[in-house]
């Protein structure tokens, strides 16, 4: 059921995104709801400061907020505002371009 779930999600244009930690604050809190665009990634390696969903490497069934540090290629350098509370890159290390969903769009 969830690898269903899953190849549905890769299937729409818009997918929403609940905040759920504090990895990201102040810029995002939980409760915080967004909009992730994910044509934005189709034709373009994400840049430096975009804010960004992405599968978590550790856990793939799980959907990560970070903003990019640093992309080059096949790879992506996640890190959260909140380093103290922030599970990234720092302990996964790069995550493939493939699994960055999108780009925030809106917040409601």
């Amino acid at each position: 059921m969830a690898a269903l779930l899953r190849r549905l999600l890769d299937l729409l244009p818009v997918i929403r995104y609940r905040v759920e930690g504090e990895s990201m604050s102040p810029a995002y809190s939980p409760g915080d709801r967004l909009l992730i665009n994910r044509l934005a990634y189709v034709a373009r390696t994400p840049r430096p400061g975009d804010v960004v969903v992405l599968r978590d490497p550790e856990d793939p069934e799980r959907l990560l907020l970070k903003r990019v540090e640093r992309a080059d290629g096949k790879q992506v350098i996640v890190v959260g505002d909140n380093l103290d509370a922030s599970r990234d890159s720092r302990r996964f290390g790069p995550v493939r371009r493939g699994d960055v969903l999108g780009k925030i769009i809106a917040r409601y």
